[in-house]
């Protein structure tokens, strides 16, 4: 077989790369546009629910006065008010309160925490604690695995074998809260030059979102 030919076999056909292209562009799309269907929602909720009580307190000063955007000032209150309890004391115990009742509804427990967790993946929080993107050989010497560096430690004095050991953790997919910590000896990692955000994009597209370890976005740190 010639080697044109063997090139042109090994090329992906039309229809596979129309596909991939349609598979990468649904796992595009379906983030923002849920996120625009959750933001309608719930302007839909506060406004229905909320609207019609401030405007029986208007029209007490300002009979049949119609405020525009009261629906989405509205919720933007809400959202800002949640972000400011959050970030207390007092509002995160509320929060916590809020979250033992959940869980004390099965269904509502599993939506609830299921939607927390892939949403805490993208978190400040989250990003902080995935220090940097590496692979390991899992789950035998023959293949590789993605994973996340969160720490590191150095028992020697237990073991010769732990005197450099990161704390790795070995995501799931396509939902990379669950997952595995692995204590792997620095020597045996390789570090790949990627951000954070695209490696969990990665895991949740389970492969299909491949980003270019060449094309390192400027001010990304990088692997030490």
């Amino acid at each position: 077989m010639s080697h044109a030919t063997s090139a042109s076999t090994s090329r992906p056909t039309l229809a596979v790369r129309i596909r991939r292209l349609l598979i990468t562009g649904l796992l595009t799309l379906i983030p923002a546009a849920l996120t625009v269907w959750i933001v309608v929602r719930l302007f839909q909720l506060m406004d229905g629910a909320f609207a019609p009580l401030l405007y029986s307190v208007v029209d007490r000063w300002y009979p049949g006065v119609r405020i525009p955007g009261l629906g989405a000032a509205l919720t933007l209150t809400v959202i800002l008010t949640l972000g400011w309890l959050s970030t207390n004391v007092f509002g995160k115990r509320l929060i916590v309160a809020v979250e033992r009742l959940i869980d004390k509804i099965p269904v509502a427990k599993s939506v609830y925490s299921s939607t927390k967790g892939i949403v805490g993946v993208f978190s400040e929080e989250q990003r902080e604690a995935f220090k940097r993107v590496i692979l390991i050989r899992y789950p035998h010497p023959d293949t590789f695995a993605m994973a996340f560096v969160t720490g590191s430690a150095r028992w020697g004095y237990l073991h010769p074998e732990l005197g450099d050991l990161l704390m790795v953790f070995l995501p799931t997919t396509p939902n990379p809260t669950g997952g595995y910590l692995l204590m792997v000896p620095r020597k045996d990692t390789i570090d790949l030059p990627i951000s954070v955000e695209a490696g969990v994009r990665m895991v949740i597209s389970g492969g299909i979102l491949v980003p270019d370890p060449k094309a390192v976005p400027a001010g990304d740190p990088q692997p030490g």
